[in-house]
């Protein structure tokens, strides 16, 4: 009898609101070719050699919708009419590729800061956030306001057009990290006491869910919208938006129905257990599968021995763990605990990776640190670095 051909999990097709991407790959965004608020020519031509042959699944890097508060450093972009053509040659050279691209649309919220001799449009802008809170204890900004809260919705609004004008087959919502929305839906940065606070996780996603809804709206049904969130923090490695999976639950499904077809799990470590306590085996991802009937991304470190954060701020090492950690990525999609694995640092150095995966060529592949400049690389971080490195909390 002839054995079952059994394909491999990481180059099956899938399905994302009608749309076919060819592999599980994804490459994150991340932040390196920015100048001015607008995508550089290098980041073109980035993705396009990351997407050739490569990740079926694109996201741009992270850019905010125009808005005054929105304005950080330069070498975060911007998602707006002053940058329309810069975003159409991204995604004229991702798309190209037979790749589904994304644009991330992120704001920085508290974490914004105005800083003297860096560039700034909008220096006398308040920081704007839920509560005006960095972390609990820690004040920049101000707490926004009803008119504040329409403002930036309609600006995320008119960015998600813009992305979808210009070729990108979705938008991806950033939640995470602490920054604007991933600050509502934390306990210690949402103090409000209106409609947009509350006691729970899913009473705080309100502002999250109705940017949602709205881009929904605007763009119609067959765009893809992204959800991206983190229980960890810049400011907090250990810190959490839900203590148990019931308080997860229903943050997940209210964000479902509002039209999210992707949720986007950043972890540090991409299969690190959520709730060991309740199952030493099951991820943040893995749990979320279980929550909903739309796919599911993994991601983080994969196929290195340290995470993003200890890289910047610890200054480790990585190592290379690549065929270990893509046969537990295969044994995680072979179960259903994800559907897509995201892949950042080793995509950026080595462009080629997902053929060299295809092809089991892993022998000289590039390690992230020794080939990145990370003073190019991240320089983004360096005055976010006043904010993060006082009190940040590791676990």
């Amino acid at each position: 009898m002839s054995e079952k051909f059994n394909p491999d999990p990481l180059f099956s097709p899938i399905l994302v609101n009608g749309k076919t991407i060819r592999n599980r790959f994804v490459l994150p965004a991340m932040q390196r070719k920015t100048r001015d608020y607008a995508p550089t020519p290098g980041m073109a031509e980035t993705l396009r050699k990351c997407a050739e042959d490569g990740a079926g699944l694109i996201i741009a890097e992270g850019a905010a919708p125009d808005h005054p508060a929105a304005y950080w450093q330069p070498v975060f972009g911007i998602i707006g009419q002053e940058t329309v053509e810069g975003w159409r040659r991204v995604a004229k050279a991702v798309t190209a590729t037979g790749a589904v691209f994304l644009m991330q649309l992120w704001h920085p919220g508290a974490l914004r800061l105005v800083i003297d001799g860096v560039p700034n449009p909008f220096p006398d802008h308040p920081s704007l956030s839920p509560s005006g809170l960095v972390q609990e204890g820690r004040t920049n900004g101000l707490a926004m306001t009803s008119q504040d809260l329409e403002d930036t919705k309609a600006a995320y609004v008119q960015s998600a057009i813009i992305a979808q004008e210009v070729g990108a087959h979705g938008v991806e919502v950033h939640g995470a990290h602490g920054y604007l929305l991933d600050l509502f839906l934390w306990h210690e940065t949402n103090k409000r006491d209106d409609e947009y606070g509350g006691l729970t996780l899913e009473e705080r996603a309100r502002f999250p869910e109705e940017i949602v809804a709205a881009i929904r709206e605007a763009t119609g049904p067959d765009f893809i919208i992204s959800f991206r969130f983190s229980q960890w923090k810049e400011v907090d490695y250990g810190a959490k938006i839900a203590d148990h999976p019931d308080d997860l639950r229903p943050f997940i499904q209210r964000l479902e129905r509002a039209g999210v077809n992707l949720f986007h799990v950043s972890t540090r470590r991409f299969d690190a257990p959520a709730w060991p306590e309740l199952d030493p085996e099951r991820s943040l991802a893995s749990w979320v599968k279980t929550m909903t009937a739309v796919p599911v991304i993994a991601i983080g470190s994969v196929g290195l021995s340290t995470d993003l954060a200890q890289d910047i701020f610890d200054d480790q090492e990585p190592e290379l763990q690549v065929e270990q950690d893509l046969a537990r990525v295969r044994r995680g999609l072979a179960a259903g605990d994800f559907d897509f694995i995201g892949v950042g640092r080793a995509q950026i150095a080595n462009t080629d990776f997902v053929a060299r995966v295809r092809n089991n060529q892993l022998s000289d592949l590039r390690n992230f640190r020794k080939y990145v400049d990370l003073s190019e690389a991240y320089e983004s971080y360096v005055h976010e670095g006043q904010l993060v490195d006082q009190s940040r909390k590791t676990v």
